[in-house]
């Protein structure tokens, strides 16, 4: 009898852990998770407006690899001047929207899932590009940036 009251109290206990952390997760917004996140909405505010110094500072140094529709780049440097601002030249009244965005965070590591809208203006008549991304991030020296990129459109 004992024994059996024990095991009840055990398991109502682990029950009310469990339900408190569930709660817990659901309820408290895991800041990790919004400071990767961030990162790619701050990728399209700083590319849409020209400030590419800005943009270039959420990219790794080194070891990036960037894979946009059949081409594959190993620096955000290489990307941007070769395929990315070309591409983005050809718009008057440049918008370029990320959203959707979704992040996961392991340790030192996210990846996050967005939707990209690169929209404007091409020769008098608006056009409009979407397409899905995917970036890896890592955790350095206490903020995020990312070391892989993937956009398709």
């Amino acid at each position: 009898m004992k024994s059996a009251r024990m095991l009840l109290s055990a398991v109502t206990l682990a029950l009310a852990v469990g339900t408190t952390s569930a709660h817990a997760q659901r309820g408290t917004p895991d800041p990790e998770r919004a400071a990767a996140r961030q990162v790619i909405l701050e990728m399209a505010a700083h590319i849409q407006a020209g400030n590419w110094g800005r943009a270039d500072s959420l990219f790794a140094l080194r070891g990036v690899h960037i894979l946009a529709d059949t081409a594959a780049f190993h620096s955000w440097a290489e990307y941007r001047d070769k395929q990315f601002k070309p591409d983005l030249a050809r718009y008057n009244d440049l918008k370029i929207t990320h959203t959707g965005v979704e992040a996961q965070v392991r340790g030192d590591v996210a990846w996050a899932a967005f939707r990209q809208e690169v929209a404007g203006a091409m020769a008098s008549a608006p056009a409009s590009k979407v397409g899905r991304g995917s970036a890896v991030l890592e955790k350095r020296d206490g903020r995020w940036i990312i070391v892989h990129l993937h956009v398709s459109r």
